[in-house]
């Protein structure tokens, strides 16, 4: 994840897109134990499949 944005800023976003999408879950793999823990999962922009190295185009409407 590039420095310039917080991980607060990439948590709080995530948390309110309803275009989130994990990329471990696209993948085919799904939510399980083994790739995701509950307990350690959070939703984050880098986690996404449309975060493109911070190109989203939601991610940087929200930020501006």
């Amino acid at each position: 994840m590039e420095e310039k944005f917080s991980e607060k800023q990439v948590q709080d976003i995530a948390r309110e897109c309803g275009e989130f999408e994990h990329i471990i879950n696209a993948m085919g793999y799904g939510y399980s134990l083994i790739n995701v823990s509950p307990e350690r999962y959070l939703r984050r922009c880098p986690d996404c499949v449309h975060w493109l190295g911070g190109s989203c185009e939601i991610f940087l409407g929200e930020i501006e």
